[in-house]
């Protein structure tokens, strides 16, 4: 019963809004611990009833399914039905109340994860059918909870790396189509589901890339692009020996790493490799400026 949906993803929701209230730092902003404490306690524990319930109604489906069995409560038959209903409501209430102590930015943000998910997985909605709709809404959320450790402290989007973290949210669209096909053949799935994975992959770089030169973290951003391949490489060798719990395991190895990363712009050593980056992006900026401008007005010279 201890081990299910709710438990597993608990840590990455905090380690999600974590992410965010590092960009708020980093931004110049100030934060309170203890808003902190209960805000993230509320999006877990109001996620935790969305998993639970997630879990019922797909229970039928979740039992023949030799990935999700493991910690699908109701499935496997470590939760009663009767058991998971009041502890969908218990966490409802509680995540509930803790989002709406924690403020209306917060509150906002979490009533919209909440809607979100339930769309997805409601089976009078169930988005999670439709092809296209169910990336949309899985990448939506995740900007969601990326930043929702941010907008807990501010009213203005000043200082939130928008396009950074709609990268990072597609990359993990990108990780949970690859989950939805239970880990199977990888060429296999970008070939068969290339509508939606191309277009992803190739959004998910180009917001890397403009990321490097746009924000005050190009180090940050660089260090993401280029691990990419050593990571899917690390990936596939591991895979072979852990199986499919590889899957949580880089789940939750690529968020303390991402956090870990940021955390590391404090340090003299990497903020003076930022910096340096930083300025040499501003003069690689100046130099096209001026040579657009040398472009434009030979051409005003050549036409009038």
């Amino acid at each position: 019963m201890i081990y299910n949906s709710a438990v597993l993803n608990l840590p990455k929701n905090t380690l999600q809004f974590m992410f965010g209230v590092i960009l708020f730092t980093m931004a110049g902003g100030s934060y309170n611990l203890l808003t902190c404490i209960i805000a993230a306690l509320g999006l877990s524990i109001g996620l935790g009833a969305i998993y639970l319930f997630n879990d019922l109604t797909d229970v039928k489906e979740d039992k023949y399914n030799t990935i999700k069995i493991r910690w699908k409560a109701v499935a496997n038959g470590t939760m009663t039905k009767d058991e998971s209903i009041k502890i969908i409501k218990l966490f409802a209430i509680l995540g509930t109340t803790l989002a709406l102590l924690s403020g209306l930015n917060f509150l906002l943000i979490y009533i919209a994860v909440i809607g979100l998910n339930l769309c997805y997985s409601h089976p009078s909605i169930r988005w999670k059918n439709n092809p296209t709709l169910s990336v949309l809404t899985i990448a939506f959320l995740q900007v969601l909870k990326f930043s929702s450790g941010f907008f807990l402290f501010s009213n203005s989007i000043d200082g939130f790396p928008l396009l950074f973290v709609i990268a990072i949210s597609l990359g993990y669209t990108l990780l949970f189509i690859y989950y939805k096909n239970n880990t199977t053949n990888l060429i296999k799935i970008v070939v068969e589901d290339r509508k939606r994975v191309l277009p992803l992959s190739l959004a998910c770089f180009l917001m890397l890339i403009i990321s490097f030169f746009i924000y005050t973290f190009p180090a940050i951003s660089l260090t993401a692009l280029f691990l990419g391949i050593p990571t899917i490489a690390l990936y596939f060798i591991t895979k072979k020996y852990i199986g499919t719990s590889v899957n949580v395991v880089f789940m939750y190895a690529g968020l303390v790493i991402l956090i870990i990363s940021f955390l590391l712009l404090s340090t003299p050593t990497v903020t003076a490799i930022n910096q340096n980056m930083i300025d040499q992006n501003a003069t690689m900026k100046e130099q096209i400026m001026i040579g657009v401008e040398e472009i434009m007005s030979d051409l005003s010279t050549k036409i009038f």
